[in-house]
């Protein structure tokens, strides 16, 4: 196999390299014209930690999210992920397996222009303490609070598929 940058891998290239079992997800998010990013990244990796039936979020803005965020030149998806991971909760992990890939299109409202960016969820476990850092995030991230959660909240972006990842991970443990 040919060694690519991981950032210029499409999501069935990586989805081949895990065997193709991951879950794929498109989704189209219409985007005011003052969001709209010109240069933005390619991929986002985040991370399914599941321990004692409970799940690792983060809360954001007042939305709850896997830990994860962009990928970073020269690092893999998954040590992305764990890196991610890492940052936003102070939980180390090891990445598992690979259990989504989700295709998102944005569309530029004022003129319909559009861009896809895309973002691997990995199932990952501790690996060592497994107690969210009381402080979690770095210095220039607004995450409000990480914690292992017993169920998926409401208010939690991309909720069915969170929902979906957790109840097929919980059936298998």
């Amino acid at each position: 196999m040919t060694e690519e940058d991981p950032l210029h891998l499409g999501p069935a290239e990586l989805a081949a390299r895990y065997g193709d079992s991951a879950l794929r997800r498109s989704n189209r998010f219409e985007v005011p014209v003052e969001q709209w990013d010109d240069d933005p990244p390619r991929w986002g990796v985040g991370a399914l930690v599941r321990r004692n039936g409970r799940l690792l979020m983060v809360r954001q803005d007042g939305r709850w999210l896997l830990p994860g965020g962009v990928l970073e030149p020269g690092e893999s998806h998954a040590e992305g992920a764990a890196r991610e991971t890492r940052e936003e909760t102070g939980v180390a992990v090891e990445v598992t397996s690979l259990a989504a890939v989700s295709v998102q299109t944005f569309v530029r409202e004022s003129d319909g222009a559009s861009r896809e960016f895309y973002f691997a969820t990995f199932d990952a476990v501790p690996a060592g303490d497994t107690a969210p850092a009381d402080d979690p995030g770095l210095a220039d991230e607004a995450i409000e609070e990480a914690a292992w959660l017993e169920s998926v909240p409401k208010s939690t972006f991309d909720r069915d598929l969170v929902a979906t990842l957790f109840a097929a991970d919980s059936a298998e443990h």
